[in-house]
């Protein structure tokens, strides 16, 4: 390839240069700031042994802190998965709006996008929230005891990138449960609040199968309705990845 310089050569060729290393740094600047934007935590079930046809509630949760109370901010968490076992599992989106307009929070699941929706009032930007869940079926013949390695991660992406959030996930096993997200109940914020959620239920608790609970994965049974929790990972403020505003 012949390159042919008009005007000043050696003005051209520094230019040139200084702009491909610029391009190079901001590729790379760009880079790391959406790899980092992916948050990965690793965590073990417990001694107890899952039965085929029992079915794991995972479901992880967030908390922010240093948020705005009059910006509006929108989460969401997208290219989740779950892996043990050798495999990995496809987990559900999700977004969690924080609104200067709502009187009380609330979950849907958008079951056409394969998403969580979870709408919450300013007066809750400080507690615990449920962010993510799916209801994974135990095949033939089981799960055994003590696996590890249980491997949650998600890309975290934001409107509003002033603040700090901390996530976990924890995982409970249940006798019976529904194949229809929005039948399960599930509690969207710390806090006792009306029907169904009237109680002091962990964020990610399925009202409607909550005495099916059992031992298993990282939960207790009993009064254990998401599981234990997984250690907590900090995605920093910088690390987040602006929302593309639709066109």
């Amino acid at each position: 390839m012949v390159w042919t310089i008009i005007g000043d050569g050696e003005s051209m060729i520094r230019r040139l240069f200084l702009g491909m290393a610029s391009a190079t740094l901001l590729f790379a600047l760009t880079s790391v700031a959406r790899a980092d934007a992916v948050g990965v935590i690793t965590s073990n079930f417990n001694g107890t042994a899952i039965g085929a046809g029992s079915t794991v509630w995972v479901n992880s949760h967030m908390k922010v802190s240093g948020l705005s109370a009059t910006a509006p901010t929108v989460i969401n968490i997208t290219n989740v998965t779950i892996a043990f076992g050798g495999h990995t599992y496809t987990m559900p989106d999700a977004t969690i709006t924080f609104s200067q307009t709502a009187s009380s929070s609330s979950t849907s699941f958008d079951t056409a996008n394969n998403r969580w929706i979870t709408t919450v009032p300013m007066s809750l930007k400080d507690k615990l929230l449920f962010l993510s869940g799916y209801g994974w079926t135990v095949p033939a013949p089981g799960l055994p005891k003590k696996i590890a390695n249980v491997t949650w991660s998600g890309e975290f992406l934001t409107n509003n990138p002033n603040y700090e959030l901390d996530w976990k996930w924890a995982a409970a096993v249940y006798t019976m449960f529904s194949s229809d997200p929005n039948a399960l109940q599930v509690k969207p914020a710390e806090g006792s609040f009306a029907a169904p959620f009237n109680n002091t239920d962990k964020p990610g608790t399925p009202e409607a199968f909550k005495t099916k609970v059992i031992k298993g994965a990282t939960g207790n049974g009993g009064t254990d309705y998401v599981g234990g929790y997984s250690s907590s990972v900090r995605v920093e403020t910088d690390e987040f990845c602006p929302i593309e505003e639709e066109q």
